[in-house]
């Protein structure tokens, strides 16, 4: 195993660092400072080269020069909050609004915005960088201050966990922060080959502002259902694009994945663990600025629907629906988040 630093850039004036983690399989895992991003998922290929199954750009300035939060950290709370607002133990909380009046993924100063301080460790069973912020209210409009840690680990199983924690100070405040990871798991430029599978058997129903209206409603007989593995691309081209928040079937029971994601024609295989109970699947229609190009594209211009980004999170705006978990972080309490990613090949055709 083994750990590489470099600097990868500079965005506003700040050194952003690039830190890859390598197993003993010749896997690597990139991450980079600035956004906490989750730069590269490298793994071996027979001819001797490494495929990345992650979207990623060659620069920094790319990643903020588009709204996909494309490979990005998402918080303090992933997903929208109605009305940037809510109540709790009796007090009315205000929020930075950025999206029609609601707050998006933690609102225009969340941890995507931030460059993170990092250490990294190494031992038998894994390698890690661990990112770490202390984010005080008036940094990002949320009350209470914390101190965030987000930890990426590689182990020799080809498995990268990412941990997300924070510990709080004197005011309760809010948790659910996720991954923006957008993966192509094919030597193609779109998603054509792609099959899914997702432990679920219902979507949330949401208004036209995606906000969730509380109702679940069942993935039977729709583009949406994933609970046997369904061509990808298909199903995007039905609804126009996936934008969906799935309901997790027994989440942090650890019996059955939350989603696997594989490309028949290659055989790569992604599959995806976690103990919270919703899954957004998100593939983007556009990419806003359309001469952008993803580091394996050789110049070509972005395409839409080119990735598929799977995050693990507590349901959307959980805090104004009772059923949808708690994301409230008591003050003095620490609180931790786990997901995980494993490659591996294809092993049964059916």
């Amino acid at each position: 195993m083994d750990i590489l630093q470099h600097t990868f850039g500079r965005y506003q004036n700040e050194k952003v660092t690039e830190i890859t983690l390598v197993n003993d399989n010749g896997v690597e895992v990139s991450c980079l400072t600035m956004g906490a991003i989750w730069h590269r998922f490298a793994v071996p290929e027979n001819d001797g080269t490494k495929k990345n199954l992650l979207l990623s750009f060659d620069g920094i300035d790319d990643y903020y020069s588009n709204n996909q939060n494309i490979c990005k950290s998402i918080g303090r709370v992933a997903g929208r909050i109605k009305g940037a607002s809510y109540d709790l133990n009796g007090k009315h909380y205000q929020l930075p609004a950025n999206e029609n009046g609601n707050t998006l993924h933690g609102g225009p100063n969340g941890f995507s915005t931030l460059n993170w301080n990092y250490s990294t460790s190494i031992s038998k069973n894994g390698i890690s960088v661990i990112f770490q912020r202390k984010i005080d209210q008036e940094m990002d409009g949320f009350p209470g201050n914390i101190l965030a840690t987000i930890i990426y680990t590689l182990n020799n199983n080809n498995r990268v966990t990412i941990a997300y924690s924070a510990m709080n100070g004197k005011e309760d405040t809010l948790f659910n922060p996720t991954c923006h990871a957008y993966f192509n798991l094919s030597d193609r430029r779109d998603l054509t080959t792609h099959e899914m599978q997702i432990n679920s058997t219902g979507i949330l129903d949401v208004n036209n502002q995606m906000i969730p209206t509380g109702e679940v409603l069942s993935v039977a007989n729709t583009p949406y259902d994933f609970r046997d593995f369904s061509n990808v691309a298909l199903a995007v081209g039905k609804v126009h694009g996936l934008d969906t928040a799935y309901v997790v079937n027994g989440p942090g029971q650890g019996t059955k994945p939350v989603a696997v994601l594989r490309d028949r024609e290659s055989g790569r295989q992604i599959t995806v663990n976690s103990d919270r109970n919703g899954l957004v699947v998100y593939t983007p229609e556009e990419i806003a600025d359309q001469n952008m190009s993803f580091s394996r594209d050789h110049g070509e211009p972005a395409n839409k629907n080119e990735g598929i980004a799977l995050e693990c999170q507590m349901l959307p705006d959980a805090i104004h629906q009772d059923n949808f978990g708690d994301i409230v972080l008591p003050r003095y309490s620490k609180q931790t988040y786990r997901f995980s990613f494993t490659y591996d090949r294809i092993k049964n055709e059916d």
